[in-house]
């Protein structure tokens, strides 16, 4: 069976699901470093303690899991981001690249990073056109804009094979662990690789209609080709560039002259989980600081993100 995602972090978690040792933690286990007063690193004795913990967290974690088969080389991940940027195009095509390469230029070798996704995804759709006449689709979505708008795209690629010769499934996140109550989930990416083989329980068939409609769907969003994609009370719309503006404004707000660009950021993804990262927030900020709203103080290192900087408000 192919597994369909729309994040290179779900697909990891997937990954680890099927292949996760419950008594070793296999590939996907990690050393617990703990913090003591005052920020300070935990003692050797206390880290030892939180370590023992965290396993045995782990292994009651996967005590309960149900079990996912599957192949790893059968994931299939779309990190597109179409959510942002122009869409009217077929495939995988120049304006997906310009997009990539723009939002991710704010990270060290970003560019580099664009140009690898770009590779592997168009490797990936051709796999997946060549295998889903012949072999079942699962199709993962969580309630982030760009799955929502990962679906609808899968379906426009997929549509020239007949949706009524194809198997298709979709497994949606729900919004709430079960038997978890108030725990709730945000993506896929947030998932412990116990979860997904009960997760997968849940999966049910694609019918063919449905699978049309939501076909035809992205293809009255490329009409549009608006700078933005979001979901607003369920439904998948159309956005201006400034929907999330007024996010990052209020944050600004309370914020000294004199700032951390990376906290404004930061501290708006923490407020408000709007279902995107940091790239295109850090768009915008850029956007105020040519329009003359925001001046930037300092420079980031070659090393860090864009945003590692000190920013300061115009007096404008």
């Amino acid at each position: 069976m192919l597994e369909v995602l729309f994040s290179d972090s779900a697909a990891e978690s997937l990954k680890c699901g099927m292949n996760q040792d419950p008594l070793t933690g296999g590939a996907c286990s990690f050393a617990v470093l703990g913090n003591g007063a005052g920020g300070k690193l935990a003692s050797r004795k206390e880290s030892e303690r939180l370590q023992r913990e965290h396993e045995e967290r782990e292994r009651r974690l996967w005590a309960e899991a149900v079990p996912l088969p599957g192949n790893t080389r059968d994931i299939l991940s779309f990190p597109l981001w179409l959510s942002i940027g122009p869409i009217d195009e077929e495939d995988i095509g120049p304006m997906r690249e310009t997009t990539l390469m723009q939002l991710l230029s704010i990270y060290p070798r970003g560019r580099q990073t664009a140009a690898q996704i770009l590779a592997s995804t168009r490797e990936r759709l051709e796999a997946l056109l060549a295998r889903a006449p012949h072999e079942p689709v699962r199709i993962w979505v969580d309630h982030t804009p760009d799955a929502a708008c990962g679906l609808r795209w899968l379906l426009a690629q997929l549509h020239p094979l007949g949706f009524e010769k194809l198997n298709l499934q979709v497994v949606e996140l729900p919004a709430q662990r079960p038997g978890k109550e108030g725990l709730t989930l945000g993506n896929l990416g947030e998932l412990h690789p116990s979860e997904w083989g009960r997760l997968a329980q849940d999966a049910r068939p694609l019918p063919a209609a449905q699978a049309a409609a939501l076909a035809t769907q992205w293809r009255a969003l490329q009409a549009q080709n608006a700078p933005l994609r979001a979901v607003l009370n369920g439904v998948l719309v159309s956005a201006a560039e400034d929907l999330y503006d007024p996010y990052l404004r209020w944050v600004l707000d309370d914020l000294e002259d004199t700032f951390q660009e990376a906290y404004l950021i930061g501290r708006t993804l923490g407020l408000f989980p709007l279902g995107f990262g940091d790239a295109w927030l850090a768009m915008r900020v850029e956007q105020w600081i040519a329009d003359g709203r925001l001046e930037a103080v300092t420079k980031p290192d070659a090393d860090c993100p864009a945003y590692h900087r000190t920013l300061r408000k115009s007096e404008e």
